[in-house]
């Protein structure tokens, strides 16, 4: 890796845990999360490529064996990309929590998306791209024995960029730096969702095992408040694995 390339991975992560731990002051709960994920996706076009994933969640427990919460998922979205600047989504999941206090929870989510890949420039003659997501979601809630159902709306902004460390470009035999921030926000009337706003910030490594295959760690500082005029008082340390697969090397970074 050349002296200027590292001197920007170097400055990157800089910025990463200077923020990490601006963010970690005055916190008054903090926990651990363990996510895993598996993601398939597929080219159906030119310009439309659908994928789903498959996920669970838990939260680490001294107490509990199988965690105080737990979480499982399945969703699916399609990308329009309109450009190599402009991509457009939409998509619906389906999540389950499992916990004793309060009562289950089953939240449907629907969502629709723009995503810009923006700039794309290179650093040392590696290519790298911004890429900036805002997202908007529409959320519906229902605990197990309950008969009302709550309904939220949320924001979702996200800035990222995936950087190879061994190779020119993400390719096979690949290491690569993800890095990311995500800012979520609610749009109206405060809900009954499981936290009602949170910022995310995101490092780890990938490996592109194959043409088809890609596996990737990510370290995840989260920091979570119950309602607007809160403080942010609660950090989750998430420590996330994936497994992707896709058709096209060139389409794994896009569907992040």
């Amino acid at each position: 890796m050349s002296s200027s390339r590292q001197l920007f991975v170097l400055g990157i992560a800089v910025l990463a845990f200077t923020a990490g731990i601006a963010a970690a002051q005055d916190v008054e709960e903090s926990d651990i999360q363990m996510w895993t994920q598996y993601q398939y996706q597929q080219r159906i076009s030119d310009k439309l490529r659908g994928s789903w994933d498959l996920g669970y969640r838990e939260l680490v427990s001294t107490e509990d064996a199988l965690g105080e919460w737990s979480r499982f998922h399945l969703r699916g979205h399609v990308v329009y990309e309109r450009s190599e600047l402009l991509s457009f989504e939409g998509g619906v999941g389906g999540f389950y929590i499992l916990r004793e206090d309060p009562a289950d929870l089953f939240e449907l989510r629907a969502w629709q998306g723009v995503i810009i890949f923006w700039p794309r420039t290179a650093v040392a003659r590696h290519p790298l791209e911004l890429r900036h997501r805002l997202r908007f979601e529409q959320r519906w809630f229902r605990q197990r024995d309950s008969e009302p159902t709550d309904f939220s709306l949320r924001l979702r902004y996200r800035l990222a960029t995936f950087i190879p460390l061994n190779r020119p470009t993400i390719e096979e035999k690949a290491f690569y730096l993800p890095l990311m921030g995500e800012w979520f926000g609610d749009v109206g009337d405060d809900s009954a969702e499981f936290f009602a706003a949170r910022v995310r910030l995101s490092t780890g490594l990938g490996y592109v095992l194959s043409k088809n295959w890609t596996l990737e760690f990510r370290y995840t500082a989260q920091r979570s408040r119950d309602t607007v005029v809160d403080r942010f008082t609660t950090t989750d340390h998430i420590f996330d694995f994936r497994i992707r697969t896709t058709v096209r090397i060139r389409d794994l970074g896009r569907g992040q």
